[in-house]
């Protein structure tokens, strides 16, 4: 027993020497490699600590918004930079400040540039309440927008032609996580981006129409959009619900997972779970829009 106890002693102290930290707000936790600062505080911290808008569950790491920006330094209370969270990978050793008052200065920034060119009509708006605009707004402290009055995109048209999909790109914040979701989830490559700058917009196909375009009626970019920039018929963002029960689509054999919104024993929408393994926040046209069938 004597001789076996030495390279377990061996063993235990290589895995303690193989342990990696990271410090969050001078507090030290255990980081694994290859996870980005956004991870790595959330899993240590919890969710709700750094605001986000370009970043979606299912989706890769964007870095459009900057909402998600924390400050980094090299040693602790040294030198710092702010980095956006979402992409930035996590460097062991490295002292992170999620919430110093430069970056609550920051923050606040960019959440009145985009209110700017946002239309404020949140009372009438189908996602009053469920929009993570408005909740980002609210965590970092938008009371007024400091900026004058501008120029800006109000005047865009709603696009209500597809039979399912909706849009009002007068609501968009150009997070590209439509777009990202048709590309990365449904593979449909339906949304892109034009233009360039204050010009940039969201187009379908070859700038047509919901209805023109390629759309599959998946209703990726519907669940994907912050804001209800793009949403569908059925309204299915509003939390204007009684009851949300958790299911399996009978349509296939795949075993989507669904989660029904219902009022009065009534279907008002479905949407797809993000914690679903089989199809991870995602389903067809027949799961999402086909109730009824």
């Amino acid at each position: 027993m004597f001789e076996t106890s030495k390279p377990l002693k061996g063993i235990q102290s290589t895995v303690q020497s193989q342990t990696k930290t990271a410090y969050i707000n001078d507090v030290p936790f255990t980081l694994i490699p290859g996870e980005t600062i956004l991870s790595f505080v959330r899993r240590s911290l919890g969710e709700n600590l750094v605001p986000t808008l370009c970043d979606a569950p299912n989706l890769d790491p964007f870095g459009s918004c900057r909402v998600c920006s924390v400050d980094v330094a090299l040693v602790q209370n040294g030198n710092s930079k702010a980095m956006a969270s979402c992409h930035t990978p996590v460097t062991e050793g490295s002292y992170i400040y999620p919430n110093s008052k430069r970056i609550q200065k920051l923050r606040k920034n960019i959440i009145e540039l985009v209110l700017t060119d946002h239309p404020l009509d949140c009372l009438t708006c189908e996602v009053n309440n469920n929009c993570e605009l408005q909740s980002v707004a609210a965590q970092v402290g938008v009371r007024d927008v400091r900026y004058p009055e501008g120029k800006n995109h109000l005047n865009r048209k709603k696009d209500l032609s597809h039979p399912y999909m909706t849009s009002d790109l007068s609501k968009c914040i150009n997070c590209f996580r439509c777009v990202r979701a048709c590309d990365e989830v449904q593979g449909q490559f339906v949304l892109s981006m034009a233009g360039r700058g204050f010009d940039s917009h969201i187009i379908k196909g070859s700038d047509q129409s919901f209805f023109e375009s390629d759309c599959v009626s998946c209703g990726a970019c519907a669940q994907a959009c912050p804001t209800s920039a793009i949403s569908d018929v059925f309204e299915s963002k509003s939390i204007a619900v009684q009851q949300k029960t958790r299911t399996v689509c009978t349509y296939c054999g795949v075993g989507c997972n669904l989660e029904v919104s219902t009022v009065d024993g009534e279907i008002k929408s479905i949407q797809a779970p993000y914690n679903a393994e089989v199809n991870g926040g995602h389903t067809c046209l027949k799961g999402r829009y086909a109730f009824k069938f």
